[in-house]
């Protein structure tokens, strides 16, 4: 009995704190989300990467993974060969997506992400500027914490 209630009264505890680590999402990657409507997910997890999630009827197929620092918010364009939305590594940051592919079951690391087009938004023109602002939050909010975290004092050897 006193097990259970003292779990009980620790679970609201162990929610509160999930909640305050999570980081919160960007306006941009919000709209972004509601532009794909579930078919394609974007975050930014607490390593500071954006993380896209692609989805088929079939469930989750694809998930992307690269540092915010690594890409290059200029660099997201309409591919009319791929019908699709591509963003790439910036300069000097070759291959720096993880991409995870599981039907495959295989990590690849790529200089380029693709991504389908969302509906209605033919050139995926939407879905470039919500990328790139997304990008480009995420950087700033980077700077931020950094501007704000103190570094640790060196020990004396």
């Amino acid at each position: 009995m006193f097990t259970s209630m003292r779990t009980c009264s620790l679970f609201p505890a162990f929610l509160l704190a999930l909640v305050a680590q999570a980081q919160p999402a960007s306006g941009a990657l919000n709209e972004l989300n509601v532009l794909y409507d579930g078919a394609v997910r974007f975050r930014v997890d607490r390593e500071d990467r954006l993380v896209v999630d692609l989805f088929d009827a079939g469930g989750h197929i694809r998930q992307d993974v690269v540092y915010v620092e690594f890409l290059d918010p200029g660099g997201i364009r309409y591919s009319a060969e791929e019908a699709a939305v591509v963003m790439a590594c910036a300069d000097g940051h070759a291959n720096c997506i993880s991409k995870e592919v599981f039907k495959m079951n295989v990590v690849r690391h790529t200089g380029r992400s693709v991504f389908p087009l969302a509906a209605g938004d033919a050139e995926g023109a939407r879905a470039i500027a919500l990328l790139s602002a997304a990008i480009v939050e995420a950087r700033q909010a980077l700077e931020r914490e950094a501007s704000e975290t103190h570094a640790r004092p060196q020990r004396k050897k």
